[in-house]
């Protein structure tokens, strides 16, 4: 396991203290703890949050980010989590689950709504910069992993897209310059197969069809990673 709340916990409460008057930091943030040395990677944009975890907060009487460690008993977690189980079954492969933003929050639209004022900017982008120490603590060149990136704003914030390698390094929120490659047929960073979809649940979910060809796809490029090895 690589240990994500020893990389984060100082920086996302420091962070939390400096916009603590802001609305949006009234309640503790959230990270995973931890994340498998091997395997998926799920990245999502933010935690939701419930009316019982809100009541809780409020009792709580301090910001300081709460982290939360995966069981991997698929009977007892959330919801959220059901596809990722299935997909890690039909790939044979562990799995692992960041969001790029630590502000809980259910609602797309309030978090979108963040990037249309400076301060909100700010804090997005501050929120970005840690989670590219975590993410390129998971990205090894030489033992590449796959990510599923299911969120199109998560998509945005990772950086550039590009059919060839880029003349100059992005500058676009984290950064990163994924190329496309057709022996995989998806975007790449440092050898790393990225995959970006919708959701795999609720309303606005990947349809059946789609979602089977990305299992198909996965195990594709697992097979081709395996054969260069």
């Amino acid at each position: 396991m690589i240990d994500i709340e020893i990389l984060v916990k100082e920086k996302i409460n420091e962070l939390w203290k400096e916009f603590r008057i802001e609305e949006y930091c009234e309640f503790s943030p959230l990270s995973t703890s931890e994340i498998p040395s091997n395997g998926l990677v799920f990245v999502g944009i933010n935690p939701s949050m419930s009316e019982e975890v809100k009541n809780r907060l409020n009792k709580k009487g301090d910001i300081n980010c709460e982290f939360y460690k995966l069981t991997y008993d698929k009977n007892t977690e959330h919801r959220y989590f059901k596809k990722f189980f299935d997909i890690s079954e039909k790939t044979g492969l562990n799995w692992g689950h960041l969001d790029l933003l630590y502000n809980r929050e259910t609602s797309q639209k309030k978090v979108s709504a963040l990037l249309k004022t400076e301060r909100g900017k700010e804090f997005i982008y501050k929120q970005c910069m840690i989670s590219k120490i975590v993410i390129d603590k998971l990205i090894d060149e030489r033992n590449p992993r796959i990510f599923i990136v299911n969120n199109t704003l998560a998509r945005d914030l990772l950086g550039n897209y590009h059919t060839t390698s880029p003349l100059h390094k992005s500058t676009h929120w984290i950064g990163y310059d994924f190329v496309w490659n057709e022996d995989y047929g998806t975007y790449v960073y440092k050898n790393n197969p990225f995959f970006f979809t919708s959701m795999l649940t609720g309303q606005r979910a990947l349809d059946n069809g789609s979602y089977q060809r990305l299992i198909w796809h996965i195990n594709y490029v697992k097979n081709k990673q395996n054969n260069i090895s």
